[in-house]
Parts: C-alpha cells; structure tokens; sequence
C-alpha cells in the first residue's frame, strides 16, 4: 500500500476572528461609558444647567462680563429653542426653581442693561443671585441705589414664592476703607448684607425669620485682588437661596476583589 504524504491542514485568512475581537472591544467600551456615566451624571446635569463655571467660589458665576448671564437667552431674556438646557419636567426641585429664577432676574437684568451686574447660578449650597456692589450701593456706602432697590424688588417677588431660609453674604476687595464709619471691610460687608435683608423685609415682604446676613469681608475673593477688574468683580452681595445637600448616590458593587490584603 502506498504510504500517504502528511495532511497539508487548511489556513483560515478570513481573519474572521477579528469580528468577534471588535465585538469584545465594543462591549467593553460601552460598559467603561456606563461608568463613567453613572460617577459624572451630577457633574453632566450641573454643566447643562448652569453652562460654564467660570468662577472659583462655589461654582458661582458672577457677572464676568455679561458671561454666562445671557448665554442661551435671546434680546428677551426668553430661552433659545436651540439653548443647551435640559426638560424641566426631569429635574429636581432646586433645579427647576434655577431654572425659574435665572429665567426672571435674566428679563430683569437685559431689560435694564444690567448684564455685567447680575448673574445667576447653582453653588454647593443652592442657588446663587449675585449682584455686583456696583448695582447696590455708592463707593464705601451701605445706602441702596435705586437701580439696586428696583433688583432687590424683582428678587424679593421670587424669595415670596419659595419656603427656603435665605442667606445675604456681603464681600469687598482688599482695598481698605476709609470711611470714619465702617473702620474695617468686616464692618463695611456687615453692614451692606444688613442693608439688604432689611430691604428685602421692610420693603420686599420676605419674612425676616428666613433671613440672616453675613459680612465677609475681602475673604472669600472670586478672583485674586491684582487688577481692577478683579477688585470689581470681588465686591458684590450673594444672596443665596438654601437648598439641603443632595443625597450621595449609592455605591455599585460591581464584583470586583479588594485591592486590600
């Protein structure tokens, strides 16, 4: 019998391995998304929310030249179809009353030329109205302006609709004063949250036991105090609607074996 030559095996070159590679891959991306989602989704909702942080305080934006104020709204002060903003209807409550508020003090503040003055936004502690000192007083002066007093009008409409506690913070630069009243920034920051929330219950109708006022000082700067435009945009008075801190979501064991011995 004639002895056969040795069995030449069939080469595969469809490569078709690789299909299922790329499938394997895939999957795994997809399941790295999804984690990086579920860790980001607060950060992702602040972000469409509140568009850029621009500020170092408490995420606080405050009128850097118009910036972040006007973005998304037309010469109205109306939302844009196209603005990046998500359903009302799927937020939580502290986010639809942002929404609400940016909404208002926006109208005010284009109707009235205000837009480097004013500015809106969500701190770690609720929702921020800042208003730039500017707007509110004279130079070293705790008296109102009338353009301050008709802002606070428009806000003290808001404050009424909500149950929230309410905080005034008042700051300065660290430029100091020479009043022969207010010796110190701590007396002059005082005395201009003081001015505010008197303003809000006297004349506004908010309920006082709501309120406290808080002078700061030049201690907590947005920007450092190098420049005049930077000593501008420090002096300002905060009023800050409280919110409870939000609940942390919960871990997700994932499986994984401790890294721990």
């Amino acid at each position: 019998m004639a002895r056969k030559g040795p069995v030449e095996k069939e080469i595969d070159t469809s490569k078709r391995w690789l299909e299922t590679f790329s499938d394997l891959m895939s999957l795994l991306l997809v399941f790295f998304i999804l984690l990086f989602a579920f860790g980001q989704a607060d950060l992702e909702r602040f972000r469409l929310l509140s568009g850029s942080l621009r500020a170092a305080f408490n995420g606080v934006n405050v009128f850097a030249g118009g910036a972040g104020l006007g973005d998304g709204f037309d010469a109205n002060g109306i939302q844009k179809a196209n603005a990046n903003l998500i359903n009302l209807g799927s937020l939580p409550t502290r986010d639809k009353m942002y929404q609400k508020v940016a909404n208002e003090i926006n109208q005010h503040a284009l109707k009235n030329q205000l837009e480097d003055q004013i500015a809106v936004n969500i701190g770690k502690e609720g929702i921020y109205i800042s208003l730039s000192s500017a707007l509110l007083y004279a130079s070293g002066s705790t008296e109102l302006s009338e353009r301050g007093k008709e802002t606070l009008n428009t806000i003290s409409g808001l404050l009424n609709e909500i149950p929230n506690s309410i905080r005034v913070e008042a700051h300065t630069d660290d430029t100091a004063t020479s009043s022969p009243i207010y010796a110190t920034n701590w007396d002059l920051s005082s005395a201009r949250a003081v001015s505010v929330v008197r303003y809000l219950a006297d004349v506004g109708g908010v309920d006082p036991q709501r309120m406290a006022a808080v002078g700061l000082a030049q201690y907590h700067p947005l920007y450092p105090n190098d420049t005049p435009e930077h000593r501008r945009l420090n002096r300002r008075a905060d009023i800050l609607i409280l919110y409870p801190p939000e609940e942390e979501p919960p871990i997700i064991d994932l499986g994984f074996p401790s890294s721990s011995p």
